[in-house]
C-alpha cells in the first residue's frame, strides 16, 4: 500500500563528489570542450599531417588545463579524419620494468586485427632481446607471443658480442617499425601518430627511461609521437635521478617542437565545476525539503561572483576544484533543519586555502568579518585586480555582515555590528572601527542603512542557524577526503 503523502527523496543523497569522467564520444569527441581545445588540437593536426621525417612533439599542460582532455578526443578526431593513432596513458604501465614492453604492448593491441598485424606481430618478435627483463609471463601478456625459458645455467658472457648482438636487434627492430609506419603512411597518407599522457606522473626512472626509448629506437619515417607532460613535474624527476642538471637542455634532445597549453580561465572553470557537479540543482531542491532550509538564490551569488574571487585570490586550478567539491561535500552533510548559506561555504573553504591563521580566528569568533573583508580586498588589490575588488567585494559584503550577526548566538555580537553602522548612518564616524571593513567605515549613510536592513531581516528569520564553529567543524572533517 502507497503513503498517500510520501517522504520527498534528500537531494543529500544524489549529490555526486566525484565525477566520473566525460566519456569520448566517437562521432562527436569534442563535446564538452569547455576549455576550447579543439581550436590547439586543429593546429596540431595541420602540423603533422604531411609530416614525413621522425617527429617528436611534447605538449605542457599544468593541472586542470585540459591536457588530457584534449589528447584523448584528438586521438579520436584524427581517426575520424583517417589517421592511425594510439593513445597511450603511460601511468597505467608504470609497473613495467622497461617502458619498451608497454610501448610495443600497445602497438600490439592497436594493430591486433586488421592486414598490419603480421607487421606487428614481428615488431613485438624482434623487441624480445632488447627487453630489460624478459619474463615469459610479462612479455605474452603485452605482446601475445609465447617466450620458452632456456633451461641450465647460461652461458657465460661476452659483453662485445651482446653489444653487436643488441645493436643488431635494434636495427632490425627499428627496419620493422619503418615498415609499419610506412604502411601506415602509404594507406591513409598520414603519419602513424603515438600519443603518450601522463609521463610525468610515472616513476622517474621509468619516464626517463621511455624518453629514452622513443628518441633511439622509435625515430623512424612516418612516425610521430606526441608526449603530454607537466614540464615542472617532470623536469623534478630528471633532478632526482641526475641531481642539478640543466633540464631545459636535456628535454631539447628529445623533442623537435615544445608546446605549451595556454592558461585556463580559472573564473570560468570554477563555474563549469559547479555546473558539473550541479551544485545548482542540489541547492534548489534542498531549499524545497522539508528537512532543509537554504535560500536557493543564494546559489546565484556563489556561482556569479565566487569563481572570480577565487582567481583573484590566487587559488590554483586544483584549489577551486577542492573548493567545488567540498562545498558538495559539506552541504551533503548539513544535519536536516539547519539553515546555510552557500556562498559562505564559498569564503570559509577558499579562506582557509590562503591563510589558515585568519580562518581560525574568523570561525572562533576572535575577529569580526571587517578584517576577512580588509584580507580579501588587499589580495585582489596587490593581484592587480582592482576592478574586481568593487565587483567581488560588494557581492559578498552584505552577506558576510549577515552571517556575522546571525551565526553567532550572543546580542552583543549582533549589537556591535548594527551599532557602528547605525552610527554611520547617522554621519557619524564609528566608535569600534575594528567591527566594520575599511570600505564599510567609509560608506554612504545609505549603504549603512541597506546593510542594517539585511541583518535585522535575518535576525528574525525564524529557523535555526548553522553556527560557524559547526560549519567549520565539518570543512576540517571532510578537507582530507577531498584532498585525496
Amino acid at each position: 500500500m502507497t503513503e498517500e503523502n510520501p517522504t520527498p527523496p534528500d537531494p543529500r543523497d544524489a549529490l555526486e563528489l566525484k565525477l566520473p569522467e566525460l566519456e569520448v564520444l566517437e562521432d562527436d569527441p569534442w563535446s564538452n570542450d569547455v576549455l576550447d581545445r579543439r581550436q590547439i588540437a586543429d593546429r596540431l593536426t595541420n602540423l603533422i599531417r604531411d609530416q614525413s621525417a621522425p617527429f617528436a612533439i611534447s605538449i605542457h599542460g599544468f593541472w586542470g588545463t585540459g591536457k588530457t582532455f584534449m589528447l584523448k578526443r584528438w586521438q579520436r578526431d584524427l581517426e575520424n579524419q583517417g589517421f592511425k593513432a594510439i593513445y597511450f596513458n603511460a601511468w597505467e604501465d608504470d609497473f613495467c620494468d622497461d617502458p619498451l614492453l608497454a610501448i610495443i604492448g600497445q602497438l600490439s593491441e592497436y594493430f591486433k586485427q586488421g592486414r598490419l598485424r603480421t607487421t606487428a606481430r614481428r615488431i613485438a618478435k624482434s623487441a624480445i632481446p632488447l627487453l630489460k627483463t624478459n619474463l615469459p609471463g610479462v612479455v605474452t601478456l603485452a605482446t601475445g607471443l609465447s617466450v620458452n625459458a632456456v633451461d641450465g645455467e647460461p652461458p657465460a658472457r661476452d659483453p662485445i658480442k651482446e653489444y653487436s648482438g643488441q645493436r643488431a636487434t635494434k636495427d632490425r627492430l627499428k627496419g620493422q617499425l619503418f615498415s609499419l609506419s610506412e604502411k601506415v603512411a602509404n594507406e591513409t597518407d598520414h603519419p602513424l601518430v603515438f600519443i603518450i599522457d601522463e609521463l610525468d606522473r610515472c616513476r622517474p626512472t621509468f619516464a626517463i627511461e621511455l624518453l629514452e626509448r622513443v628518441k633511439h629506437i622509435f625515430d623512424v619515417p612516418n612516425m610521430v609521437f606526441v608526449l603530454g607532460i607537466n614540464r615542472d613535474e617532470l623536469c623534478s624527476s630528471l633532478q632526482s635521478i641526475y641531481g642539478a642538471i640543466d633540464t631545459d637542455i636535456y628535454l631539447r634532445r628529445f623533442f623537435d617542437m615544445e608546446f605549451s597549453l595556454p592558461e585556463v580561465d580559472a573564473e570560468k572553470f570554477g563555474k563549469h565545476l559547479m555546473q558539473r557537479h550541479n551544485l545548482g540543482e542540489f541547492f534548489r531542491d534542498l531549499s524545497e525539503h522539508a528537512n532543509h532550509r537554504v535560500h536557493s538564490e543564494e546559489y546565484g551569488v556563489l556561482i556569479s561572483h565566487f569563481p572570480a574571487l577565487w582567481e583573484g585570490i590566487g587559488l590554483s586550478l586544483r584549489d577551486i576544484d577542492y573548493c567545488v567539491r567540498s562545498i558538495g561535500l559539506v552541504g551533503r552533510n548539513i544535519e536536516p533543519g539547519h539553515y546555510m548559506y552557500p556562498w559562505l561555504l564559498g569564503l570559509l573553504i577558499p579562506l582557509k586555502l590562503k591563510n589558515f591563521a585568519l580562518y581560525k580566528q574568523f570561525i572562533s569568533g576572535q575577529i569580526f568579518a571587517g578584517q576577512v573583508l580588509d584580507y580579501l580586498a588587499t589580495t585582489l588589490w596587490t593581484n592587480g585586480l582592482e576592478r574586481r575588488v568593487a565587483i567581488a567585494l560588494d557581492a559578498i559584503e552584505p552577506e558576510l555582515y549577515l552571517a556575522e550577526a546571525t551565526n553567532w548566538h550572543t546580542a552583543q555580537r549582533e549589537s556591535s555590528v548594527l551599532e557602528q553602522l547605525q552610527l554611520i548612518q547617522q554621519g557619524l564616524e564609528p566608535t569600534h572601527p575594528e567591527y566594520l571593513s575599511k570600505r564599510t567605515v567609509n560608506s554612504s549613510p545609505q549603504r549603512a542603512r541597506d546593510l542594517i536592513r539585511m541583518i535585522q531581516s535575518d535576525i528574525r528569520w525564524p529557523n535555526p542557524r548553522i553556527s560557524l564553529s559547526y560549519l567549520a567543524s565539518l570543512i576540517d572533517l571532510h578537507q582530507d577526503i577531498v584532498r585525496r
